[in-house]
Order: structure tokens, then C-alpha cells, then sequence
């Protein structure tokens, strides 16, 4: 998942006219002392790493001290939040907090548009609020052919029962954040809280912003910010998923991959929406293990395809190696193979003891036929190989289950 951390998505909401309290990045205790100085004694440091639940891990704290800054700040440098190391920390300006709104921006199937989620009685448990008094969730899907005007946001809020001050202030950052969205081709972005402080000032408490994966050859200054915090969405990316990623890079506009690395010890490279999916589930239930899952969009396949069989077949523990796809109407057939096939010439593993059962049908098959007859003991399969025979094959092979041996 493509989620900029915390002091990336203040920069854009900063840019875009939200309004941001002051902040500072530190990746030590010294360096958070410095910053809380800077920003007049009080602040607030937290974990600076792309996930959520920060507080309730213990990773964020006030500060109105050197003394304790620095203290806090060795403390949350220890700590690991939902899997992440915590690297860097962000401190923040601490906000005299009268009133809290949640405001995100995501997409909706329902709409088929854009929609803005605010709630006056937002917090930090929303999801709870929410299940509890829907009522106090106010949608406002925005049609992309019209755009969204400043007015129907100050509008949106005061339907959500915001008197016209607050309503004037909360509808510019509405404005401004969509339009952030919009530039920026974001999946998601929140702010929990924004809050009203004491002065009757509209500040952001917290920014989270997700960016569509899919568009980041947009956005090449976006993407370099996506550095060793990034994950995948629940944890750190590993050194494989890394790998995988520079492979994908060589040309991002094409054969785009997608790759998590598992616990299991069958290679796993079946592709193709829905049918890589019941693949992954079938092999689960034959008794399979599967070290990754794998997806491939069509277009120039060979090296990509080349380097990654040779990447994953470097993984500690496989037992085996399955690949696969779903009819291929739009893509050839041999030109996958053929990086499949250099790649397991290279590594010249005894096929018999490593089992490889490779799957492929549609344009190029013959082609792909002869190709990899060059290795001898791979396991061919072609339309008439369904996906239970697959599964049931490298899991009978890379297990020894039911005499399972080379044909």
C-alpha cells in the first residue's frame, strides 16, 4: 500500500491550503528536545511510521520538557507499532482542542465517484461512533465531470450541523483537501481529528494520505518519498517484496507485478485476478504452503518474469515452485515462458527433486511447448489441467504425498 507517512501528507494538505499545525521530523532524542523548543515547549511526538492505532500502541505522547522529550522520544524509538520499527518520529505542535470533526476522502462503489465523509462528533474511535450513531456520518459524493465547489462544502457543512463560522472554515478545508486529492491521484486521504482549537481556529490534528499505486508514474517526487517505512500495508516490506519491487521497476508502465511474501515453503506464482485467488485458496486446501502471492498484468513479459522466478527461487525452505495463469486471450504465452525458462536453466536444480509444474494456455502455447521441453523434469500442463490438478500436483510433489513423483 502506497501510504505516505504522516509528515508527507501535512506537506500536501499544507500546499493544497488545509490548515497544519507546526511540526518537526526527529530521528533522535536530541533532535525532538531541539524540535519541542522550536515550537515554543509544547508538543506532541508520535511514531512516525504508515500505519494507524499509534496511541493505543503507546507511540504517541505530550511533551512540555527537554527533559521528557527526550525521554519519550528514546521510549517510542524502541518501540515496533503493528510491525513497523519506529526509525523517525514526528513532533508536533501541541493544539488547545475544543471540538473534534473527522473529514476523509475516498472512493464509493455505490456512487461511482469520489466521496467526502465528515462527521461532527469525529474522534479518534470513529468507527465505533459511526456503528453506533450512524446518523452523525454526512456523505457528499462529488460528480468528476462538475468538480466541487468551495460553497457546496461550506453547504455540506453546515448540513452536518456546524454553525456558519465553523462551517465557513471547515468547508475551505474540505475544498482544499479534495482538490489535493484530485491532484494528487489519491486513494484515500483522512484527517481525524480536524479540530477546532479554543481561539476558534479550524487546524489539522493528523494527516493520512493513500496514493493509487496504479498512478505513481505521475507523481515521480510521490514516490521517492515511499522510502524504508514503506510497507505493504500491515508490515515493513521485506527484503524479497524489495527485490521484486526493482524487478517491477525496470518498467513500471507494463507487466505491472504485484508480490507479498509469505511463511510457506511452495512457490507461488499464479496469476490472474479471480483464478490466482482460487488458485492460493485450492492449494490452502490440499494442505499447500504457499511462500507468496503473485500477480502479473499483460505486456512484455520475459524479463520480468526471468528475474522474478529467479529472485523467489532464492527464498530459503521452497520445497517447490507452481506457475500458472488464466487463458491468456490478450497475451502470449511464450513470451512468459521464455523468462521462465532462463531463469530455471540458471539456477540447473534437479527438477525431479525440486518440483516445477507450470500451467499456461492461449496464444503461443506451442511455442511455449517447445521451450520448455529444453528443461528437462519441469512438469508441462496445458487447458485441459484444471485449477484442482495444479494445486493437487505441486502439493502432492513438493510434499512427497501419495508417491508423488516426476512424470
Amino acid at each position: 500500500m502506497s501510504r505516505l507517512l504522516e509528515n508527507d501528507s501535512l506537506d500536501l494538505m499544507a500546499a493544497s491550503g488545509v490548515p497544519v499545525p507546526g511540526y518537526r521530523v526527529a530521528a533522535s532524542p536530541t533532535e525532538a528536545a531541539a524540535a519541542l523548543e522550536e515550537l515554543r515547549g509544547k508538543a506532541v511526538i508520535k511514531a512516525l511510521v504508515p500505519t494507524g492505532k499509534r496511541g493505543k500502541a503507546g507511540a504517541v505522547s505530550f511533551v512540555s520538557s527537554t527533559e521528557k522529550a527526550e525521554s519519550e522520544a528514546a521510549r517510542i524509538l524502541s518501540l515496533t507499532v503493528r510491525h513497523f520499527p519506529v526509525r523517525r518520529l514526528l513532533v508536533m505542535e501541541a493544539l488547545d482542542i475544543c471540538r473534534e470533526f473527522f473529514l476523509s476522502i475516498t472512493f464509493d462503489p455505490t456512487h461511482k465517484s469520489p466521496v467526502i465523509l465528515f462527521s461532527p462528533s469525529g474522534g479518534v474511535d470513529i468507527e465505533e461512533l459511526v456503528a453506533e450513531r450512524p446518523d452523525q456520518l454526512f456523505e457528499l459524493p462529488v460528480d468528476i465531470t462538475r468538480g466541487l465547489e468551495a460553497y457546496r462544502c461550506i453547504d455540506f457543512a453546515e448540513r452536518a450541523g456546524l454553525e456558519p463560522a465553523a462551517a465557513l472554515q471547515c468547508g475551505r478545508a474540505i475544498h482544499g483537501l479534495y482538490r489535493m486529492f484530485r491532484e494528487h491521484d489519491c486513494r484515500m486521504v483522512e484527517v481525524n481529528p480536524l479540530a477546532e482549537l479554543a481561539d476558534g481556529k479550524i487546524t489539522s490534528g493528523s494527516g493520512v494520505v493513500v496514493l493509487d499505486e496504479q498512478a505513481l508514474f505521475r507523481h515521480p517526487d510521490l514516490e521517492k518519498k515511499l522510502g524504508e517505512e514503506q510497507g505493504n500495508g500491515w508490515r515493513p516490506l521485506t527484503k524479497l517484496e524489495l527485490v521484486i519491487r526493482e524487478i517491477d521497476a525496470i518498467n513500471p508502465h507494463a507487466s505491472a507485478i504485484r508480490f507479498n511474501e509469505l511463511d510457506g515453503d511452495i512457490g507461488f506464482m499464479v496469476s490472474g485476478g479471480g483464478y490466482g485467488l482460487s488458485s492460493l485458496e485450492q492449494l490452502t486446501r490440499e494442505g499447500g504452503r504457499p511462500a507468496c502471492t503473485f500477480d502479473i498484468t499483460p505486456g512484455p513479459f520475459e524479463e520480468k518474469m526471468y528475474r522474478t522466478v529467479k529472485a523467489l527461487l532464492g527464498k530459503p525452505g521452497l520445497r517447490g515452485l507452481v506457475l500458472s495463469a488464466n487463458v491468456s486471450n490478450f497475451a502470449r504465452v511464450d513470451l512468459r515462458v521464455a523468462g521462465i525458462v532462463r531463469a530455471l536453466k540458471e539456477l540447473d536444480l534437479d527438477y525431479k527433486k525440486f518440483p516445477v509444474v507450470v500451467r499456461y494456455t492461449g496464444p503461443g502455447t506451442e511455442k511455449a511447448r517447445e521451450l520448455m521441453a529444453e528443461v528437462p523434469d519441469v512438469e508441462w500442463h496445458e487447458g485441459e489441467f484444471t485449477l484442482e490438478d495444479l494445486t493437487r500436483r505441486i502439493v502432492d510433489r513438493a510434499y512427497e504425498r501419495n508417491g508423488g513423483e516426476a512424470e
